[in-house]
């Protein structure tokens, strides 16, 4: 309904997540021009549609002239949003705690941290990665289309004001695919822990090595599991391997809640898929409004379509 009512007010779906990033070399401190590790602002679908849910006073405490990360939004990040949560998610709490050291020496001096960030078991069902696309036709001999992968919406970033990747779709317009057979939101619990087929994988230490080693060492600084957490809404279809490791492979759902670099992948966009702690499937939102529970051994291709908004693929029963 939250999706629906900014729909109505502002005639578009919101951006799933936009960005404004300063470009130098160097990091500033809070309260600075720099912003906070770099970031000038940071907004994320989740965000965008708290005064839609009830969550007025939540959005009116976060200055959306900052950026997630910065101190002076931490009691509005730290609110638990239960719309936000799935009962069915293990955790020993409600809120997400966690250091990135890798934007040392590009955007910042310092590493960046969300303490006690109130979590979100759900993520914006973005686009499909091309690899996967051409891993699937070439393991099926299939030849899906590879027209226009973006699913209802996609996210936008700039760099020192000038325009570098700007949100895509995001209208009722766009979504040409149809309405009840393009998803918009899914579930993608546990975040930042990494689990794999239910079973919690490498636990994150503290501190970090130096550079990224494992899938375990991604999800913990880029999972984006808070609500407020901008990576939260960036994400692409790559699939795992039925086991959860890979980072490209048949499994879309159920198989792994990772979005990991292992193997040269961008860790803000290989996503495994979709995760959820119930048996044999996740549920989705779909650009209709509708929540249905998509079956963990839907077919890959079917998926495929599910994800796209303007592909033209011919979809069958899920």
């Amino acid at each position: 309904m939250g999706m629906f009512n900014y729909e109505s007010a502002y005639s578009r779906f919101p951006a799933p997540a936009f960005s404004s990033v300063m470009n130098f070399s160097g990091g500033g401190s809070s309260g600075s021009p720099l912003g906070t590790a770099g970031l000038l602002t940071t907004t994320v679908w989740s965000l965008a549609i708290l005064p839609q849910i009830d969550q007025a006073n939540t959005f009116n405490l976060y200055n959306s002239n900052l950026s997630d990360y910065d101190p002076a939004n931490a009691n509005a990040v730290k609110t638990v949003i239960n719309a936000y949560l799935c009962p069915s998610t293990p955790r020993s709490g409600n809120t997400i705690t966690f250091t990135n050291p890798y934007v040392v020496g590009t955007l910042s001096t310092s590493p960046v941290t969300l303490s006690s960030a109130g979590a979100n078991d759900y993520i914006s069902t973005n686009q499909v990665d091309p690899s996967f696309v051409a891993y699937i036709n070439s393991v099926s001999g299939t030849s899906i289309p590879n027209g226009n992968l973006q699913g209802w919406a996609t996210d936008g970033i700039t760099v020192a004001g000038s325009l570098i990747n700007t949100p895509t779709g995001g209208r009722i317009a766009d979504i040409t695919d149809g309405l009840s057979n393009t998803t918009m939101i899914g579930e993608l619990a546990g975040r930042n822990v990494l689990y794999y087929t239910g079973n919690k994988i490498q636990p994150a230490t503290n501190p970090l090595p130096a550079t990224p080693d494992s899938d375990g060492t991604w999800q913990f600084v880029c999972g984006g599991g808070a609500w407020a957490d901008g990576t939260s809404g960036i994400w692409d279809l790559s699939g795992r391997n039925p086991d959860g490791t890979g980072v490209i492979g048949p499994c879309t759902i159920n198989c792994s809640n990772s979005r990991s670099a292992l193997g040269g992948g961008n860790p803000l966009l290989n996503s495994a898929g979709l995760y959820s702690f119930h048996t044999g499937g996740a549920h989705v939102l779909f650009c209709d409004g509708s929540v249905r529970f998509l079956n963990s051994n839907i077919n890959v291709i079917t998926m495929i379509g599910l994800i796209t908004r303007q592909n033209g693929e011919t979809l069958g029963e899920f």
